[in-house]
């Protein structure tokens, strides 16, 4: 099988040096990026990743690292692991009218973090009656470095104890 670097895979590529597994940010039920209607993260423009149907408020960090950007319109935060792979996390598909409200960001720039430390919390109850889908995209944002990404098979998956995404190089 040819793989293109930084390609979503659904099979792990037949070689590569190593894999590394990240941890989901939110416990819920995973879906592929194609199951929301932002045409940015469908059409893969910030990179392959999954969404999850977030029941939880909390946001945690999947991997050891550092705060690279905040956008509190968006919802949403860019990290970067000590070995230098980017996601953005993003709760909510279509925030960008609600202003930032009850977004409660708990790391700033330059922040470092842990595992499993909450990186950002939302109003889940008030997001859904503003008719926001209570959902944590995830994406890896230099994938291009990568020999590819496949999604977990889990239906379900556990803040920070699951994997979301398995990484070739």
């Amino acid at each position: 099988m040819t793989v293109k670097k930084g390609q979503l895979l659904s099979s792990p590529p037949d070689t590569f040096r190593k894999s590394f597994d990240i941890a989901s940010p939110v416990s819920g039920q995973v879906q592929p990026l194609n199951a929301i209607d932002g045409t940015l993260y469908t059409q893969g423009y910030f990179g392959p990743g999954a969404v999850i149907n977030a029941p939880s408020s909390s946001i945690k960090a999947p991997f050891n690292g550092i705060c690279t950007r905040v956008t509190p319109l968006d919802y949403a935060i860019e990290i970067k692991s000590s070995v230098g792979l980017k996601c953005l996390i993003k709760f909510g598909e279509s925030t960008q009218h609600l202003h930032g409200a009850q977004f409660n960001c708990h790391v700033k720039r330059g922040s470092t973090f842990k595992a499993g430390a909450v990186l950002f919390t939302v109003n889940t109850g008030w997001l859904k009656q503003q008719g926001v889908n209570n959902v944590c995209i995830m994406t890896l944002l230099n994938a291009n470095a990568l020999l590819g990404v496949m999604p977990t098979t889990r239906k379900y998956v556990e803040a920070v104890e699951d994997p979301l995404l398995t990484l070739f190089v």
